[in-house]
């Protein structure tokens, strides 16, 4: 069953500036085409065995590695995230690869190959999809989480990559923790019904909820409010509650303003600036130690869970497809290549692919080990029929033959069944 439910929202109250109002609360979401997309609703079981509130559905793989890349990155503001958002990996078998340590991936350069988590800055706000939403629901070369301005902020001309970490501002390291917990599958501990925050807000009269975010520079409507602060069961059904942590980095900041009792809420919290004891907690147990995948292991198309790709594809638009697949099918990690292998599938599936299926046929007698089996193992996996020239069949009929490999061999010929020369 599926349920329309909101992806994910960032919420976060920011500090004001010194001499302005305690508490002036900028509330930092998805842009809005983002803001509804389908979940599936979780299956039976314990709804307290894990602590503070996670996304059940929305897990990696543990001991998986999640690249991420930057689009219009610079080396300063990449220190600040490698150095900040890599905290994490030192609870989680599944950890965040930034790259080269004196670089960074750039989300534009197709010989990278595809990428998990794909950080902008030029949207508004700061927000994530949480977990693998940022595989299954947003296009796969659009941003799955966004730090407005960041680029700009920790720019080469105003801070050295070897001291930013230490001179950004503390909020700004809490929001890359914060959104970074959120790529884990962590959702906001605010939302966890242990603590029933909904109750703790003051939904009508002086000081309402909906009164205080119409104005700037949030300008919510009532429907948004509800969204943003309801209860986590209408817009996170996969959710898994259990101990509340008021500590916690993904507890945002509710102003006093609109909670009944003011600072006394139990809801009512200071900025959470670093990963609490909790967060470290809940992270090691969703991702535990794992023995890890050998570079020879296959993994099952089936379990890949990806975003479609465009359904017409221009000629451009296949270059830089078919360079990332060609860069990912021979990669050392076996998540990636079967990535890869689900795309290239995809892609020679379509109706206008005949050429493209050329492209990839033509290669594989002077392809590696990997490129062969990927190649074979994506036309082998075809949900239909997939025409070629009759030259280029034979090129696989030879592969099949002169290859010793048992497995290449099984997967060539299987391949050659889905074939139909045109």
């Amino acid at each position: 069953m599926k349920q329309l439910n909101r992806l994910s929202l960032i919420l976060l109250s920011i500090p004001a500036c010194a001499g302005a109002q305690e508490h002036v609360t900028v509330v930092d979401s998805l842009p809005e085409h983002l803001l509804y997309l389908y979940t599936t609703v979780p299956t039976k079981g314990e709804k307290n065995s894990l602590d503070q509130m996670v996304a059940g559905e929305r897990k990696w793989d543990a001991g998986r590695t999640l690249r991420v890349c930057l689009f219009q990155g610079n080396k300063t503001v990449a220190s600040l995230i490698r150095n900040v958002a890599s905290e994490w990996n030192a609870y989680s078998s599944t950890k965040f690869d930034f790259g080269p340590s004196d670089s960074w991936y750039n989300c534009l350069a197709p010989n990278n190959g595809y990428f998990q988590i794909r950080v902008g800055f030029s949207s508004q706000g700061y927000w994530s999809a949480v977990g693998t939403h940022a595989e299954s629901l947003i296009d796969n070369m659009a941003p799955t989480m966004n730090l407005e301005r960041f680029n700009r902020q920790y720019s080469e001309s105003k801070y050295s990559s070897s001291t930013v970490t230490e001179q950004a501002q503390p909020f700004h390291k809490a929001v890359i923790r914060h959104e970074f917990g959120h790529a884990l599958g962590l959702l906001h501990e605010a939302s966890n019904p242990k603590l029933n925050c909904q109750a703790e807000i003051r939904w009508e009269g002086d000081n309402n909820a909906y009164d205080y975010y119409a104005q700037p520079p949030n300008s919510w409507g009532t429907e948004q409010v509800k969204r943003n602060l309801g209860f986590v069961g209408q817009t996170d059904p996969d959710y898994v509650a259990g101990e509340e942590d008021i500590k916690s980095v993904m507890f945002y900041s509710l102003p006093p303003d609109i909670l009944i009792n003011g600072t006394a809420s139990k809801c009512y919290t200071t900025q959470n600036l670093v990963i609490s004891e909790k967060d470290a907690k809940i992270i090691a147990k969703i991702y535990p130690l794992v023995a890890p995948l050998s570079s020879k292991v296959d993994i099952d198309l089936k379990t890949a869970n990806l975003k479609a790709l465009p359904l017409n594809v221009s000629n451009i638009a296949f270059e830089d497809i078919q360079t990332r697949i060609l860069a990912d099918i021979e990669s050392n990690d076996p998540y990636v290549r079967r990535d890869a292998r689900v795309r290239l599938n995809e892609l020679l599936a379509k109706d206008n692919s005949f050429s493209q299926t050329a492209t990839f046929l033509q290669k594989v007698p002077q392809g590696t080990y990997r490129y062969q089996l990927g190649v074979a193992v994506a036309l082998a996996n075809s949900p239909k029929p997939v025409e070629v020239d009759p030259a280029l069949k034979a090129v696989l009929v030879a592969q099949q033959k002169e290859t010793k490999d048992q497995t290449l061999k099984l997967q060539l010929k299987n391949a050659i069944g889905k074939l139909v020369e045109k």
